[in-house]
């Protein structure tokens, strides 16, 4: 008995020393696997991995490391063994498990999803490997989703990019294992019923079905979202008997049987298109104008009653042609008198006094039960009215999904608030927590940022939408700088900074108004000239400008120095690099003006003034040679001219993007302030 004890006592020491084991820091899965067990120690390199086997009809779609392995049909000897069972497996269909031992690999799941899957993580725990010269320990991932449907948003109303760059968007997120795209299309699809909705550089159907096949094969569905009742400029520009307001393209009339004939003809130019979705985003947000024009008013019907009448016709006509409907979901809210509270700061006490939902309750009979109802929200998801909200929804029954964001479209140059990561953890949180469809990380055109601004945003939403609870923010950017960069030191860390400089150059030049690209700006004030008459007046009226200026400029050093640091030890995607490092340009030339004209202001002689006026000079004539390198690096992804014969929209939605050719979008300040230096120096 007491060797026996001893025995026993002995195993569980071994047992909980193998299931102490941790996996060396330096390997960085995205998104971390929900189980990790390090039960030995070194069992096998990347370059030891030489062949790969299946027993399943097809082989999955292989990263580049595993792609280069042979493919075998009998074991040789350290190689990647793949098998579909439905035992001792996760229950979810794109759940694995994946064991490392010395003798090889064995990646098991019920789908062919799983085992895609299970391969993108090995590539990872191979490219660590080969990275940092590490061996991968003997050790067994047990790996599922915790959410089904794990979408990423593709907005093109404003832009339309380079082909080739689709689909190495669709590697590179199924790579970190989300499964959905939803597709804001507008005129970038050549629509074949109604061709004058297009734009003359649009996306053929034959193109976007080859998309979608690809994003298939890589277990990405590609959904399409037509704008229907609202955000119409795109068709409305095209068809004023249509509009609800004769003076604004925005809405379509829900009264007139036309709208629905044209609608439902777009809506099947894009399903045929995106054959392979389960969803047909139908849109209907932000309406302002409904129940003015007389054929609404003949209906005797309110604008909600006729907005849900709308709803209504184009869900029948989803569920008609096979697809589940998704609806954004502000305007039940906004007609409930609760928009306000949801986005009004209140403290918890006030919204509790303000929170009534009688005229939901009253209304709920007009929603269709078949319908998604997407629930936007882009800020902190945490706050008590968005999660009484959710629990509406959840009281009521009726189908939700959710939508974060990447980037919410207020900056034409990147997402702020470290790429919008918090929100994204804590919204994935909540779907989890309610039980919801699926979540959605919006990338929003309106100011039309350069998708690798926003690529961070979308890999978070590959990590805590499959883990919600695993890795802290802190921890997922220093995952983020390795998986992307193969960076282990902190040459990422200027990201932050650069979000930081963003917020100075939006109001460095003027001295009241907003950048908002998404609704232009015309009520703004530039900042004066130095009076040549009264030096030092000039800097005193603007020293906090200025002060902040010279902050700037020993922020842009900084940031230039990390960024060519993380351009030297990078061991991949360096033209994320070469955005983050136009844009630091771009913050920066503010701040060079401001203090070139405090020289000028600030001299003491005739001849440091006229020194100041050629530097003033030289800065306004580096403004053309910082515009077109940034055109030169955003144009290797993206077309930076409209094409020949192009309307823009008309009268209502007045995105900078898309009224200017080039990247004028990007200068709402600094070309009229640049002109009147020049002015100001003749």
């Amino acid at each position: 008995m007491k060797k026996y004890i001893t025995y026993l006592l002995f195993s569980l020491l071994v047992t909980f020393g193998a299931t102490a084991k941790e996996l060396n820091a330096k390997f960085k899965i995205i998104p971390q696997p929900q189980q990790i067990e390090v039960y030995g120690n070194e069992a096998l390199t990347w370059s030891q991995v030489d062949y790969i086997i299946t027993n399943s009809s097809t082989m999955p779609v292989l990263g580049e490391m595993l792609n280069n392995l042979p493919r075998s049909t009998q074991p040789l000897s350290k190689g990647i063994k793949l098998v579909l069972t439905d035992e001792n497996v996760p229950e979810s269909p794109e759940g694995y498990v994946l064991d490392v031992t010395r003798n090889g690999v064995t990646i098991k799941a019920r789908t062919d999803a799983g085992l895609f899957y299970g391969c993108a993580t090995f590539e990872q725990l191979m490219q660590d490997s080969k990275d940092f010269n590490l061996p991968i320990p003997q050790l067994c991932i047990t790996d599922w989703p915790d959410i089904t449907f794990r979408a990423v948003h593709f907005d093109t109303k404003h832009h339309l990019d380079r082909i080739e760059y689709y689909y190495r968007m669709i590697d590179k997120l199924s790579s970190y294992k989300i499964n959905a795209i939803i597709w804001e299309i507008e005129d970038k699809l050549q629509y074949t019923r109604r061709p004058e909705c297009a734009s003359p550089n649009a996306i053929s159907k034959q193109e976007m079905q080859a998309i979608c096949r690809y994003a298939k094969e890589r277990h990405i569905e590609i959904n399409p979202l037509v704008q229907g009742l609202g955000h119409a400029g795109f068709i409305l520009k095209h068809h004023w008997e249509l509009r609800e307001n004769p003076d604004s393209d925005w809405e379509f009339c829900p009264s007139d049987p036309r709208t629905y004939e044209l609608q439902f003809d777009l809506y099947k130019d894009a399903l045929e298109a995106m054959p392979y979705g389960k969803y047909l985003h139908i849109g209907g947000d932000e309406i302002t104008a409904i129940g003015i024009d007389e054929r609404c008013k003949k209906t005797g019907k309110t604008p909600f009653e006729l907005q849900m009448i709308w709803l209504k016709k184009v869900c029948d006509f989803a569920k008609a042609n096979g697809r589940t409907p998704i609806f954004w979901d502000d305007m039940p809210l906004k007609y409930a008198n609760l928009w306000w509270v949801l986005h009004g700061g209140l403290t918890d006490e006030q919204v509790e006094k303000e929170w009534k939902t009688d005229k939901l309750d009253e209304a709920v009979s007009l929603f269709p039960k078949d319908c998604i109802y997407m629930r936007w929200h882009y800020d902190d998801p945490t706050i008590l009215p968005h999660r009484k909200v959710l629990d509406w929804y959840k009281h009521k029954d009726l189908k939700v999904m959710a939508a974060t964001a990447a980037s919410d479209g207020g900056s034409p140059f990147m997402p702020r608030y470290e790429s919008k990561v918090p929100n994204i953890k804590n919204f994935s949180r909540l779907v989890v927590e309610n039980n919801l469809v699926g979540i959605l990380a919006t990338a929003w055109d309106d100011g039309s940022p350069h998708w690798e601004t926003i690529i961070r945003g979308f890999i978070a939403q590959g990590e805590y939408g499959w883990h919600p609870n695993g890795r802290s923010v802190v921890e997922f950017k220093q995952a983020h700088a390795q998986r992307e960069f193969g960076l282990i030191r902190n040459e990422l860390s200027f990201l932050d900074e650069l979000e930081q400089s963003a917020f100075f150059f939006d109001k460095a030049l003027i001295e009241s108004g907003r950048r908002n690209p998404a609704w232009q700006v015309i009520d703004y004030t530039l900042i004066d000239m130095p009076d040549k008459s009264k030096h030092g007046t000039w800097s005193e009226k603007y020293r906090s400008k200025l002060d902040s200026a010279k902050i700037e400029q020993q922020r842009f050093a900084k940031i230039s120095q990390e960024i060519e640091s993380a351009k030297q030890h990078a061991l991949r995607n360096r033209y994320t690099l070469e955005i983050y490092e136009q844009n630091n340009f771009l913050f920066n030339y503010p701040a060079q003006l401001l203090l070139a004209l405090e020289k000028y202001d600030m001299a003491s002689s005739n001849l440091e003034r006229e020194t100041a006026c050629r530097e003033i000079k030289e800065v306004c004539d580096d403004f053309h040679i910082m515009r077109s390198k940034l055109e030169a690096v955003y144009s290797k992804t993206r077309f930076m001219q409209n094409p020949e014969g192009y309307i823009s929209d008309m009268n209502h939605h007045h995105h900078l993007s898309a009224l200017s050719n080039g990247s004028d979008w990007l200068y709402l300040y600094e070309i009229p302030t640049i002109k009147r230096v020049k002015k100001w120096l003749e």
